[in-house]
């Protein structure tokens, strides 16, 4: 019994313990799961965000072009021929031979089989040794590196392409060396009057710009032409840069905001106004109707400046002392009668930032530009020295500093 006692009181013990162990390992896991479960977070949603695509933008750029414009030169290669001849050298006989010439038979007899009978009788003068030289000369055509760039030039009037109106390079030390060329305009405006010969006031000398462009490619190297007619609203003013512009007339004539405004802007930019009054009268309805254009244009403080004899104007190519005489110096009462006969011996000038924009004559040259009757050589008139003068006004337009002309040796 005792034994029997012992062993359930252990064995109770060993359960009871092991009920303990059992309960502890739950209690754990209970305790583990509740730490866990309070530490644990949900995964969030992600949202899903939407990228743009990517894209390319392509920006072009305007060239930059940091050069100014240069004539350049392609080379040509020159044959040239060049001679070189050989001396004659001299003929050196070896010594073999010589000893041979000497003593000829001994040195045949050293050849010869012992039992040969040998001629002793040797003639050293028949025997003719070495080579032969003849000298001939020798001809080389070689190719010189050396480039003739001034057989091959680039011409100025290559540059006369469509992009530009007018282009000029004067040779500093010889004024009248200059090579160019360059397009003339002529202005219409809105008039009712018709001159004397029926033409619309705007046309009264329609062939003195193609007369002063045939002086032009008679007597310089600028190569002339004329570009046509145009209004003075006209975008063509500005986008084909006209570098030389001219009005005559005699009456008034009519012009519109537009116009006024468009030719302030081509003065501006580098444009030349040439105003001819060819009613040869100071005061007069076109000379009073031009000056207001060109107030209106640049500004009502424009001022018209007497321009100096000595201006050089009167010399860039041909020589002058003034303005040559135009209908202004003419007599008859067909022409006025005296009230318009007025001799003017100075030109008048509009200037914008030491350029000049506007020349002003009212000596009514147009006349002797356009080879009227009083101007042809059959009615004992000369015109020479009033185109030579157009022929100045031309070179002084494409050579001053500011002009379309000059922006367009330095174009970038």
């Amino acid at each position: 019994m005792t034994n029997i006692g012992q062993i359930d009181i252990k064995l109770f013990k060993y359960k009871k313990a092991r009920r303990a162990v059992f309960h502890a390992f739950i209690i754990s896991i209970i305790l583990h799961s509740i730490l866990f479960l309070s530490n644990y977070k949900m995964p969030e949603k992600k949202i899903a965000v939407k990228r743009k695509p990517l894209s390319v933008k392509f920006v072009q750029r305007a060239p930059r072009l940091v050069k100014p414009l240069e004539l350049a030169k392609r080379p040509m290669i020159v044959q040239r021929q060049l001679t070189r001849r050989l001396a004659q050298t001299q003929t050196r006989t070896l010594r073999s031979m010589r000893t041979a010439s000497i003593h000829g038979g001994t040195a045949l007899a050293s050849l010869a089989p012992p039992t040969a009978a040998i001629e002793r009788s040797f003639s050293p003068q028949r025997l003719e040794l070495g080579p032969e030289i003849i000298a001939r000369g020798v001809e080389n055509i070689k190719e010189s590196k050396v480039k003739d760039l001034s057989e091959d030039l680039l011409t100025v009037e290559s540059m006369d392409y469509g992009r530009f109106s007018s282009f000029a390079i004067q040779n500093p030390n010889n004024k009248q060396d200059i090579k160019g060329f360059i397009y003339l305009a002529l202005v219409f405006y809105k008039t009712n009057r018709r001159d004397y010969g029926g033409e619309p006031d705007w046309n009264t000398s329609p062939l003195a710009l193609p007369n002063i462009a045939e002086f032009l490619n008679d007597h310089t190297g600028i190569k002339a032409n004329f570009a046509g007619v145009f209004t003075l609203d006209s975008e063509e003013l500005i986008t084909k840069r006209i570098p030389f512009l001219f009005i005559t007339g005699h009456y008034k004539f009519e012009f519109t905001d537009a116009e006024s405004e468009n030719l302030g802007r081509y003065l501006r930019e580098g444009g030349f106004l040439l105003i001819d009054d060819s009613y040869y009268f100071k005061g007069g309805a076109f000379d009073v109707t031009s000056r207001n254009l060109v107030k209106k244009a640049m500004g009502n403080d424009v001022e018209f400046e007497e321009l100096p004899n000595e201006h050089r104007l009167y010399k860039c190519f041909f020589d002058f002392n003034g303005p040559p005489p135009g209908d202004d110096a003419a007599k008859g009462d067909w022409r006025g009668g005296g009230l318009y006969n007025q001799i003017y011996d100075h030109l008048e000038a509009v200037f914008l930032d030491g350029r000049m924009v506007v020349l002003m004559s009212n000596k009514s040259l147009n006349n002797a530009w356009n080879g009227d009757a009083n101007w042809r050589p059959e009615n004992g008139g000369n015109n020479t020295r009033q185109l030579q003068f157009a022929v100045n006004i031309v070179v002084y337009v494409l050579t001053q500093p500011g002009g379309y002309t000059q922006q367009n040796l330095g174009y970038r």
